[in-house]
């Protein structure tokens, strides 16, 4: 299993992003101007922002993928790249 260490500065900031996500005024702060409200939260701002919508979810394509795994059709690693690529995407009402 990877492990990935992450700072203490960057849990705060994922965070304080999770909570803007989570909020539909915050959210909608973050798509229209995405530099001053991660300026504001300490991320980067240098960052391109997708929102996805009720018709439109965007996919997320890992930039290195461990080709030994796949080989080995390693299952768990499988549902990581699966989870990393949909991140969060989850919608109560769906578009019919």
């Amino acid at each position: 299993m990877h492990a990935t260490l992450t700072s203490r500065k960057e849990m705060e900031v994922g965070a304080k992003l999770g909570a803007i996500i989570q909020d539909a005024t915050a959210r909608e702060q973050l798509i229209e101007s995405p530099e001053a409200v991660l300026s504001e939260i300490g991320a980067k701002s240098d960052v391109t922002i997708y929102a996805d919508t009720a018709d439109l979810v965007h996919l997320i394509i890992p930039a290195e993928v461990d080709q030994t795994r796949v080989a080995a059709d390693d299952e768990a690693y499988f549902e990581e790249l699966g989870l990393a690529a949909l991140g969060s995407c989850y919608y109560e009402d769906l578009p019919e």
